[in-house]
């Protein structure tokens, strides 16, 4: 394909910290950065939410199982995903994002497993004995309960239990990968935020970089580490420093008031 590497990587890559925001606008900077991407191009944007936040995934039911009060009296916010599977917690962690041009059939899963190795390298360095979890021969449905209770084939897991949580959308002529890098685990709070009783006593499903480090990283360590290895991994020119692509003002702009509507939000 014209304007890619040898291995099906964009040639010039932009990568930026956007720090914290609120959740409409970090689903519509995703959403508009993969819809303005240029076909040589790929991005890399982290950023972290300016209040406790859930997440749901883009088909996943809202109404029979959130009360905004009970979120809003906690302090938390609700936003739903442009791209598929269960609910996530972002509170303590730090999330990445990934849009490459789509490059035709199986492309999708390529970016997946892609991805996930090298969030696999990035955490190793940080002494973390991550890997990608093996087929299971089952995947788990939307009502089966938050994205981190079951760890889905090439997902990237500790001991059996999910510490990334990621999910894909293809977008226009673009796909798009975001995913939650957990530092701490507050997935618990989810059935309590929800009204129900806690998850019994025991090892939860979930773990986290602080589970296997004395001495968690911070958010720039983090992003350092991350950006380093999709660097090693991933061919392509990338910046010494910062670089934001273009993305389309009014259309982040518009897509902001989607993701901020109860229509969207609740349509489920």
């Amino acid at each position: 394909m014209r304007g890619r590497s040898e291995d099906g990587s964009p040639r010039i890559w932009s990568v930026w910290y956007d720090g914290p925001g609120a959740g409409a606008h970090n689903m519509a900077t995703d959403h508009a950065m993969a819809c303005g991407l240029g076909p040589d191009e790929g991005v890399l944007r982290f950023y972290t939410w300016d209040r406790p936040t859930v997440s749901l995934g883009r088909n996943e039911p809202a109404r029979d199982a959130w009360d905004p009060g009970r979120l809003e009296a906690e302090g938390v916010g609700l936003v739903r995903r442009p791209t598929g599977g269960r609910s996530v917690l972002h509170h303590r962690e730090l999330t990445y994002a990934v849009a490459v041009p789509a490059s035709g059939p199986g492309s999708m899963r390529r970016l997946y497993r892609g991805v996930n190795q090298v969030l696999v390298r990035a955490l190793r360095r940080l002494g973390v004995p991550a890997e990608l979890a093996p087929r299971s021969g089952r995947s788990a449905p939307l009502t089966s309960g938050p994205c981190f209770d079951q760890p889905a084939e090439g997902e990237v897991v500790v001991g059996g239990r999910k510490l990334v949580g990621s999910a894909q959308v293809r977008v226009e002529g673009s796909l798009l990968q975001h995913g939650s890098i957990l530092i701490c685990d507050d997935q618990g709070l989810l059935p309590i935020l929800q009204g129900l009783m806690p998850a019994p006593p025991g090892d939860p499903p979930t773990t986290c970089i602080a589970d296997w480090t004395s001495d968690p990283p911070s958010i720039e360590r983090l992003i350092e580490e991350v950006r380093g290895a999709f660097v090693c991994d991933l061919a392509g020119r990338w910046p010494s420093g910062e670089r934001r692509p273009h993305v389309p003002v009014d259309l982040e702009r518009r897509l902001e008031a989607h993701y901020r509507s109860p229509e969207w939000t609740w349509r489920r």
